[in-house]
């Protein structure tokens, strides 16, 4: 999809509450899709959701890492430890991990980023 028309799909899509007669069309559908199968359209609404929270994401290696990270923070920006949907954490000290959801704050820590490849660093 062309960047354009998924920022006009966008507009109109993104955090609404929509019926069911417009997540039924086509367009919805394709612009869904586009989020999910084009990077370009994944980058781009990925950063603008990150833009309009405030959140650095410049400092990480990809978007994606960026996002999870992001999603693992509560409102006031704490480890969300008890958060069984949390895939990655960044910790104050730079190191990154996976959460064992064990009911405390275990990890595993990981070097490189498991969606570019890039070796993090501290």
């Amino acid at each position: 999809m062309e960047l354009e028309k998924f920022k006009e799909l966008h507009a109109r899509f993104f955090g609404k509450e929509l019926p069911e007669e417009v997540t039924d069309t086509e367009e919805y559908e394709a612009y869904v899709e586009a989020i999910h199968e084009d990077e370009v359209c994944y980058n781009w609404a990925t950063a603008e959701k990150l833009n309009a929270k405030g959140f650095a994401y410049e400092s990480y290696c990809c978007l994606m890492l960026a996002d999870k990270v992001y999603q693992s923070l509560d409102e006031d920006g704490e480890i969300k430890y008890d958060d069984p949907d949390v895939i990655i954490n960044k910790w104050d000290e730079g190191l990154y991990g996976i959460p064992v959801h064990d009911g405390g704050a275990s990890m595993v820590v990981i070097n490189y980023c498991p969606w570019c490849g890039t070796k993090l660093s501290k």
